[in-house]
């Protein structure tokens, strides 16, 4: 996976910016797991120029998770990463929830190798027949 550090890298940034807000937490939160995958806090120039030059608005998520498509196990390691990056800001967004799901997609994984890192979305009736239960509505 060092191979890929820089496709791994803007996949992070992306999914800190999947919310369209990019919050202090997500940066470190980003920071940290390079660092333990690539085994130190320095990092190549190439990373910290992707800190700074990252741009939401140009990045293509399914080309750049396509890219990893041929890591194997791995892909889900990147994955867990993207989850734990939209975790960080301690708020789970429907954006963040969707961007996992596309990079899964694009990397070749079936849904149920990630059903457990996406939120689960019950039926509306379900939903509606436990606010009644509860609330009484």
């Amino acid at each position: 996976m060092k191979d890929n550090i820089l496709t791994i890298t803007d996949l992070l940034l992306g999914a800190a910016y999947a919310d369209k807000r990019l919050e202090g937490n997500e940066t470190a939160k980003i920071r940290s797991l390079l660092a333990k995958l690539i085994g130190t806090t320095t990092f190549p120039a190439a990373v910290e120029a992707r800190f700074k030059d990252f741009s939401p608005a140009a990045f293509n998520i399914e080309k750049a998770a396509g890219n990893l498509a041929g890591l194997g196990s791995e892909r889900r390691k990147v994955l867990e990463m993207i989850a734990a990056v939209s975790e960080s800001d301690e708020e789970i967004d429907l954006s963040e929830d969707r961007y996992l799901r596309r990079a899964a997609e694009a990397m070749g994984l079936a849904a149920k190798d990630f059903r457990d890192l996406v939120v689960d979305f019950q039926e509306v009736d379900e939903l509606e027949g436990i606010l009644a239960d509860t609330l009484g509505i």
